[in-house]
């Protein structure tokens, strides 16, 4: 088939959504994950999924169903990737920060599904050479980008002995080069030509037919023969957005697109995995820092800035801490609590990004969850005095 092509999905699980009140988030797992998975199985298509450990532990307290779901379809229907513990800003973090995260949540990973995973998804698709060190470090295999940023550095290369490269080479895995560390990378589709950036949350929320999006993709297959479209979205998708939008069919939308794209014969649902042990990275690319979708100011500016202001000088007592007392469970227990203040999605003030600037709502408790586990870092430090 000349333009077959490999379809994946990226769904990235973080129930501490900024909107939603802590203890609130019953109706994520019902009406957002739940039908999610339930629809994924239903049409056989394939998808990545990548839990912060929070959500994880989250779920076995609320809903360990979904986590049995997961669980009993791995291998067949999902891979598992892992996504931190807390869902924090990469580019705000010291590289001890980010080896923390994905520790953390590597060990729930391993706890809870009993695998070690080998692809990582940042939030804010983020790509530093701090964070891919530390995943290197910690074991992980591939990790996932924007196709822009790869495209970029494609771009800038053209020009070189190994450079010529035509749009349609984006679309599979590369071996991506940060200084002296080397790591293979798996391209996220935000833009198709002929349909609105982020297409798939304006499919999602009512506002994009289901027609274009089917046709998107055969023109996508039509250009692109043997190539990767992973379609990147959060695990809530279904519920989240519906709840922003107001919009009540989405869960009708994705059960058509999904209905749509398992009837096209250029269509071959993958996991990431499975897409790379088949294509292999069979070159080298340069990828320079991307700090992400949204910038810093959103978590440190503003509303936001202090809460940033009471983390440094907790990250900053912690480091001495951990000099003035090593091995102590003290400095171990201000840890955790400066990894649950990481949550990104408690700390937003005003929103800078590139797709939506503007106002973004924090529930009350979602914002005190992160400056309550600061404090309680803050007492436990004051006390080793």
């Amino acid at each position: 088939m000349d333009s077959m092509i490999h379809v994946a999905f990226a769904f990235n699980f973080n129930i501490q959504r900024s909107v939603i009140e802590v203890g609130e988030e019953r109706p994520i797992i019902d009406r957002g994950y739940i039908p999610l998975l339930r629809l994924l199985l239903d049409h056989g298509a394939k998808a990545d999924l990548f839990l912060s450990g929070y959500s994880t532990r989250t779920l076995q307290q609320m809903e360990p169903g979904v986590l049995a779901t997961i669980t009993e379809n791995l291998e067949r229907s999902f891979e598992l990737g892992t996504y931190t513990y807390t869902h924090p800003i990469p580019q705000l973090l010291l590289p001890e920060e980010m080896a923390r995260q994905i520790r953390r949540g590597l060990e729930i990973d391993r706890e809870v599904f009993g695998i070690q995973p080998a692809g990582f998804l940042p939030s804010e698709m983020a790509y530093t050479y701090d964070m891919v060190k530390v995943l290197k470090s910690e074991g992980l295999k591939w990790v996932v980008v924007l196709s822009s940023l790869l495209e970029k550095a494609l771009t800038a290369d053209s020009g070189n002995e190994k450079g010529s490269t035509r749009r349609g080479e984006i679309h599979t895995s590369y071996t991506a080069v940060s200084r002296d560390v080397r790591i293979t990378v798996v391209p996220a589709v935000y833009q198709l030509p002929g349909l609105p950036a982020r297409f798939f949350k304006v499919m999602m929320k009512g506002q994009l037919p289901i027609g274009e999006m089917i046709h998107g993709v055969r023109g996508f297959a039509d250009e692109h023969h043997d190539a990767l479209l992973l379609f990147k979205r959060d695990a809530e998708t279904i519920f989240i957005d519906a709840y922003n939008s107001g919009f009540s069919g989405t869960e009708a939308v994705f059960q058509e697109f999904l209905s749509g794209l398992a009837a096209l014969p250029e269509v071959r649902f993958v996991t990431i995995g499975e897409f790379i042990q088949q294509h292999p990275p069979q070159r080298e690319v340069v990828l320079e820092d991307f700090l992400g979708n949204t910038t810093i100011e959103t978590f440190t500016e503003g509303d936001a800035q202090s809460l940033w202001d009471l983390t440094r000088r907790v990250r900053e007592m912690i480091l001495k801490a951990e000099l003035a007392h090593p091995g102590s469970s003290e400095v171990e227990r201000a840890w955790e609590h400066l990894l649950l203040s990481h949550n990104s999605d408690g700390r937003i003030g005003y929103w800078h990004s590139r797709w939506n600037p503007g106002e973004h709502k924090v529930a009350p408790s979602r914002r005190a969850f992160v400056e309550d586990n600061l404090n309680q870092a803050l007492r436990i430090l004051k006390g080793l005095d």
